[in-house]
């Protein structure tokens, strides 16, 4: 006659921990199977997990490598070029009208942050803020080294409002 086995602690699979192997654990990781405590444990939606494979990956939009900083960097010094002499012809031809200049920076901000925002596939970081930032800079400083551009308190708050504009499109 075969009798039931009893069910207990006695019998259950009981392991050392991986991480502190001077503690007993009955728990494993759901995904690896690696023995581990209570103090080990991450409560995921499909049961518990070690430390490791417990650990939230990065959202695809904020995960940004270095070859996107370098389309960053690449579409930054395109648009510095190109904006600061749109914005050299444009204060040339349209010197006498007051704010010109500074609403010339809030059109460049706004499509400096958009082509860097296309340009590393709508990802976001502060390296990305800061070069959608710089670049506004940058295309500002083309057009005050020639000296053909003349600025006042305002039209500098409107070139301010062109690198929030830039920033605003790719930070996090």
């Amino acid at each position: 006659m075969i009798q039931p086995q009893e069910t207990g602690p006695e019998n259950a699979t009981f392991g050392r921990c991986f991480w502190h192997p001077d503690q007993e654990t009955g728990l494993s990781c759901s995904q690896c199977g690696k023995r581990i405590c209570s103090q080990c444990m991450v409560q995921a939606p499909v049961g518990i997990r070690c430390k490791v494979c417990g650990k939230p990956a990065p959202m695809p939009t904020y995960d940004v490598n270095p070859v996107f900083y370098g389309r960053a960097a690449a579409a930054s010094l395109g648009i510095i070029a190109v904006g600061g002499i749109a914005w050299l012809f444009l204060n040339a031809l349209l010197a006498g009208i007051p704010f010109l200049s500074g609403m010339v920076g809030i059109g460049i901000g706004y499509a400096a942050g958009e082509l860097i925002s296309l340009s590393v596939n709508r990802k976001r970081s502060r390296g990305l803020a800061w070069i959608a930032g710089g670049t506004v800079v940058g295309a500002f400083l083309v057009t005050l080294v020639t000296g053909l551009f003349l600025y006042n308190l305002w039209e500098l708050l409107l070139i301010i409002v062109g690198v929030a504009l830039a920033v605003q499109r790719v930070r996090p």
